[in-house]
């Protein structure tokens, strides 16, 4: 199964003493994207009544997170222009607390009130122009953007933002939906599972098979010559961690031989320019993973590799040069 961003579960024959246990395959649509649950093992109750369980999970999260829909948590609140604290959904407050701390540790790289840029360029919910924008109007759109103008206090469920300042919390709003669904499936006794929407990933105990969970890391696009990929898919083991991968070979434009990617420095107001087109963080929880590799993505190779290494997260980064795909590991990253 190959997910859209380039992280796909394997299925291990292996060599168990045992026979294999019954998987149960869950699956669904949520925040645009298709959603997939594997259980290895009995379930506590039917099939049809935990995937009902995990859909619910899924929907709250989209319904404080999601920029789509009008009648979201984060749509109420980025509608507010008063700039005086409001009350917010809980679950808004959490997530806004931990990625206003990301974008601090990683020196602005990584915004969430990058929108007026991202939807300038044309790679936002307004409908696409394939242009490169004027400078004055990049100018205009970087005045409304800024980490800094959003100010969140989790404990008391209230936040406040400069007028005119849009959050978007796209970059780890399904891996939070992924980490819900782990709780609900944790609560529920399931010891042994794999989440995946859309290429974010998280699991738990082993596969039908009484193996740790395996992923691929693999080729961003195929060789355009030989139709195969450039190199042998990255494997990593997941003992109770989730892992995701953000890059920009799904949605770019090209003018004049010159490659536009819809990963915005919120520092230029550009789009970057660095050769790495693919980065895959791993982390305990999905949320923490899904922003990572956002965040790797988007700053320099050498600046996020240093990030990584300090930190000891696990990271890989694949860049192009010319014809040539290079593979950057960080030290923590548990290459196979």
């Amino acid at each position: 199964m190959r997910s859209f961003i380039g992280l796909a579960a394997l299925v291990l024959t292996g060599c168990a003493t045992q026979p294999p246990m019954h998987e149960a395959l869950l699956s669904g649509q949520t925040m645009g994207s298709a959603w997939t649950v594997k259980i290895a093992g009995d379930l506590p109750v039917s099939a049809e009544a935990l995937r009902a369980g995990v859909q619910a999970r899924f929907d709250v999260v989209n319904l404080a997170l999601s920029t789509y829909r009008a009648d979201s948590a984060l749509s109420r609140f980025n509608v507010d222009d008063s700039g005086h604290w409001v009350d917010i959904d809980p679950e808004l407050g959490e997530v806004l607390a931990y990625a206003l701390g990301l974008a601090e540790a990683s020196g602005g790289a990584y915004d969430i009130t990058v929108g007026p840029l991202v939807n300038l360029w044309g790679f936002g919910p307004d409908p696409s122009t394939r242009r490169v924008p004027e400078n004055a109007a990049i100018e205009a759109a970087r005045a409304r953007v800024g980490w800094s103008k959003v100010q969140v206090d989790a404990s008391k469920r209230r936040a406040r933002k400069a007028p005119g300042v849009r959050v978007d919390l796209s970059s780890l709003g399904k891996g939070r939906g992924v980490d819900r669904v782990a709780e609900y499936l944790d609560g529920q006794g399931i010891s042994n599972y794999l989440i995946d929407l859309s290429g974010k990933l998280r699991a738990h105990g082993v596969n039908l098979h009484r193996e740790p969970w395996r992923v691929a890391v693999e080729a961003p696009e195929p060789d355009v010559t030989s139709g195969r990929p450039p190199f042998e898919p990255e494997i990593v083991t997941l003992e109770n961690e989730s892992v995701a991968t953000a890059g920009d070979y799904r949605r770019f434009f090209e003018i004049d031989g010159r490659h536009y990617s819809h990963i915005i420095d919120p520092r230029t107001g550009w789009p970057v320019t660095h050769a790495t087109i693919s980065a895959s963080a791993i982390a305990a929880g999905c949320m923490e993973a899904d922003a990572l590799a956002t965040v790797f993505m988007a700053m320099a190779p050498e600046d996020a590799v240093a990030l990584a290494n300090r930190r000891r997260l696990p990271a890989l980064l694949i860049s192009r040069h010319e014809a040539e795909y290079r593979l950057t590991h960080t030290d923590a990253w548990p290459s196979r």
